[in-house]
């Protein structure tokens, strides 16, 4: 592949480039004064190619007129882990899991703008939860991964698909209010823990934890277990959920 020079870079489209990216390195956003200052440009440069970049869909900007990565910005980095295979420290995580406690292992991302099951490996006494297959995305509400993930997700993305998203009763025990999903996923983010306590299959309980990397949430590690054994086992599940994340 031929590399860039850069009498071919197009000053505008990297210093727009650089917007983003400081962008998507700010938990809490930017304004256009902070961005100025941080790029070295003049306050004018920056907005004009700050709400071009908001006009196109790559930023949101609030009331505060504070900037932060937009709906258009997802379809890039979904575009981008279509590409990628899954990472062989996530697998050896997984075979580990599976190893020690005997369950079935998932490994959960953000994709196509929900939570997707991208790997699995079933251990030796694992029990199927039906449905949730490799490529499954569906009812993130009922879901430990899904509720784990949404927990950590910057604010804009966690209101957008809970927005959006239909909280159906899958089973009884379904959590279905906003209001209470959302203090579930303040007590995530406190313990780094999320559970289905027979959310999404009757008879079945799971737990995940996240994977850190580059002081993100980048996938989550999820067991499942039959409810009986689950409440048995899930200190020593816990345990080894939380060493093979921490290997990662």
């Amino acid at each position: 592949m031929d590399e860039p020079r850069s009498q071919t870079r197009i000053q505008s489209v990297s210093r727009a480039v650089g917007l983003l990216l400081a962008i998507a390195e700010s938990p809490d956003g930017e304004t256009a004064k902070q961005l100025a200052d941080r790029a070295g440009l003049s306050l004018a440069t920056t907005y004009h190619l700050l709400t071009t970049l908001w006009a196109e869909g790559m930023l949101t900007k609030d009331e505060s007129r504070v900037f932060r990565l937009g709906p258009k910005a997802m379809v890039i980095a979904d575009a981008y882990q279509r590409l990628t295979w899954v990472p062989a420290e996530y697998r050896t995580a997984l075979h580990s899991v599976a190893r020690k406690t005997g369950e079935a292992v998932y490994l959960g991302v953000w994709r196509n703008g929900g939570v997707q099951v991208i790997d699995k490996v079933e251990g030796a006494h694992a029990v199927r939860v039906v449905g949730l297959d490799v490529g499954f995305t569906e009812d993130v509400h009922a879901r430990a991964s899904g509720k784990l993930l949404l927990a950590f997700a910057p604010d804009e993305l966690r209101t957008a698909i809970l927005n959006r998203s239909r909280l159906r009763p899958v089973t009884a025990h379904t959590i279905t209010k906003k209001s209470d999903l959302l203090a579930e996923f303040a007590t995530i983010r406190e313990t780094g823990l999320a559970y289905d306590r027979e959310e999404f299959q009757i008879g079945v309980k799971c737990v995940s934890v996240p994977l850190w990397r580059a002081g993100e949430v980048a996938a989550c590690l999820t067991a499942s277990a039959p409810s009986q054994r689950f409440d048995a086992t899930k200190d020593a599940v816990i345990a080894a959920l939380r060493e093979a994340a921490s290997s990662v």
